[in-house]
């Protein structure tokens, strides 16, 4: 899982899309993505994507962002 912020995506009035993927890195695919809330921002996106990816005896890797609470 990693976040990424869409470069270009605000106008000075709207803030900056950012979104959470999910891949596979052995058969580079990716899995989804999920745009974070206007207001929030991947700490609270990553465990409501996690739940709606349906992993089951997998391996998940986050970087640091993803371990702070």
């Amino acid at each position: 899982m990693d976040e990424k912020t869409s470069r270009g995506s605000h106008d000075g009035k709207k803030r900056a899309i950012h979104l959470v993927n999910a891949w596979v890195d052995e058969n580079d695919i990716i899995l989804g993505q999920l745009k974070t809330e206007a207001k929030s921002n991947e700490i609270t996106a990553i465990p409501e994507f996690l739940e709606l990816l349906f992993l089951k005896e997998s391996i998940v890797t986050i970087n640091a962002m993803g371990t702070q609470k």
